[in-house]
C-alpha cells in the first residue's frame, strides 16, 4: 500500500511514494523481516554495513540514497538556519578556509605622485566537526506498518531532529559545552551595532511597531539586502508580521503542494524556526526577530552528508521496543557579524523594558 501523494512530504519529485516504500522495506529488512529482505534484493536495495559495525545491535547500516536525499530535503525545508546559511562540504574533521576581512582601497592621486598602497586582507575561519546523534525508542509495532508509511515516518523524524538541533546551535548557541562550543547569532550579536533595541516598552510580539521593523532592516549592511530574509517563530509571524500586514499590507503567503507555507513580508522571505522565541509573553533583553543574509554571516560545514542509521531490537527486547540511531557530523560558524560601530549582514531586534 503506497502513500497518497499529499501525505508524502519528506520524499519529493517523481515517484515520491515509491521512494518512501523503498526506505520502509529497507528498515523492515534490517529488523529481520525475511519478506522485506527478499523485496530489497529483488529491487536492488543494498543492505550495506557501516565500516564500524559488526552486528546490527552494535553497528549500523548505510542508509540508502533515497533516505539520505529525503533527510536532506527535510532539513532544508524545515531548518531555517540551513535554508539561509552557506553550506560547505568538508573532507576532514578540521578545516581552515580564508575569509575576506578587508580589501583594496582606491585613492585620488595627482599626476606623477606615488599611489598609496593597500592590500588584500584575509583571515581564516576554522571549523571542527561536531557529532550530532539521535537515539530514539519506538514500539516494535511501528515496523509492522506499511513500508511507505514507515519510510515517511522515519525520514521525517530524523530530518526534523537534525534540523531542530542545527537551528538551536545556529541561533541560540552560547559557546558553552551544552553547544559543544558553538556560538549562535543571539550570542554573537550582543553589544554590536546590528543588535537593534526595540522602542521603549516593546517586549512582546504584539507591541512591535512598523518603526521597529524599519529599524531592524536598517541594522544590516546594504550588501546584505539582496538575499535577506526574516527569521521568526510561528508566534512572531502571526502576532507581528500578520498583524502589521493587516493594517498596511506587505505580506504574501501561499500554500505549497505539500501543505507547508511559503511566505514573504515586504518582499523578503519568511523562514520559520521553532527554536526562535515562540511565546506571547515578555522578551525583555532577548532576541525577538532576526533579519538579514545568513549566507554572508554564517557557514554550516558538513563532514558527512550520508546519514549512518542503526536499528536494533536487541537492547530493548524486554520492552518489545526498537532503538533507532542516526548520526550527522557538521559545524556551524557565525563568522561575520560586524562590531560595535559597524553593521553586519544580520541584525536582531531585542525587546526593551
Amino acid at each position: 500500500m503506497l502513500l497518497k501523494s499529499n501525505r508524502t512530504r519528506a520524499f519529493t519529485g517523481p515517484h515520491a511514494e515509491q521512494k518512501a516504500e523503498r526506505v520502509g522495506y529497507w528498515a523492515k529488512a534490517i529488523m529481520g523481516d525475511d519478506a522485506a529482505r527478499m523485496w530489497c534484493v529483488d529491487h536492488g536495495i543494498g543492505l550495506t554495513k557501516a565500516t564500524s559495525g559488526s552486528t546490527n545491535s552494535v553497528g549500523g547500516f548505510l542508509a540508502p540514497q533515497d533516505f539520505d536525499a529525503a533527510i536532506i530535503n527535510v532539513r532544508e525545508a524545515m531548518g531555517a538556519f540551513r535554508q539561509g546559511a552557506e553550506i560547505r562540504p568538508a573532507r576532514s574533521d578540521g578545516q581552515v578556509r580564508p575569509r575576506r576581512s578587508g580589501g583594496l582601497v582606491a585613492n585620488f592621486v595627482t599626476e606623477g605622485a606615488p599611489i598609496p598602497e593597500s592590500s588584500f586582507q584575509l583571515d581564516v575561519v576554522e571549523s571542527a566537526q561536531k557529532k550530532f546523534a539521535i537515539l530514539g525508542r519506538a514500539s516494535s509495532e511501528l515496523f509492522e506498518d506499511s513500508a511507505a508509511d514507515l519510510g515517511e515516518f522515519l525520514t521525517s523524524e530524523v530530518g526534523y531532529a537534525f534540523a531542530s538541533k542545527e537551528d538551536d546551535c545556529g541561533f541560540n548557541g552560547d559557546g558553552t559545552s551544552a553547544y559543544v562550543g558553538m556560538s549562535g547569532l543571539a550570542t554573537k550579536l550582543v553589544g554590536l551595532k546590528s543588535s537593534v533595541a526595540a522602542g521603549t516598552g516593546v517586549n512582546t510580539f504584539l507591541t512591535i511597531t512598523a518603526t521597529d521593523i524599519a529599524n531592524l532592516m536598517a541594522g544590516v549592511i546594504a550588501a546584505a539586502i539582496p538575499g535577506a530574509a526574516w527569521y521568526t517563530s510561528a508566534t512572531g509571524y502571526a502576532q507581528t508580521l500578520c498583524r502589521l500586514a493587516a493594517v498596511s499590507g506587505g505580506l504574501v503567503a501561499t500554500q505549497r503542494p505539500d501543505g507547508t507555507i511559503s511566505a514573504n513580508y515586504l518582499g523578503f522571505p519568511v523562514r520559520f524556526s521553532g527554536k526562535l522565541p515562540d511565546v506571547p509573553t515578555s522578551l525583555t533583553g532577548k532576541p525577538m526577530l532576526f533579519f538579514g543574509n545568513l549566507a554572508m554571516s554564517s557557514v554550516l560545514v558538513e563532514r558527512q552528508q550520508q546519514t549512518i542509521l542503526a536499528i536494533s531490537r536487541d537492547r530493548a527486547m524486554d520492552a518489545d521496543q526498537v532503538l533507532v540511531r542516526g548520526v550527522q557530523r557538521c559545524d556551524i560558524i557565525n563568522h561575520t557579524v560586524g562590531d560595535a560601530s559597524t553593521r553586519g549582514p544580520v541584525a536582531m531586534l531585542v525587546g526593551t523594558a
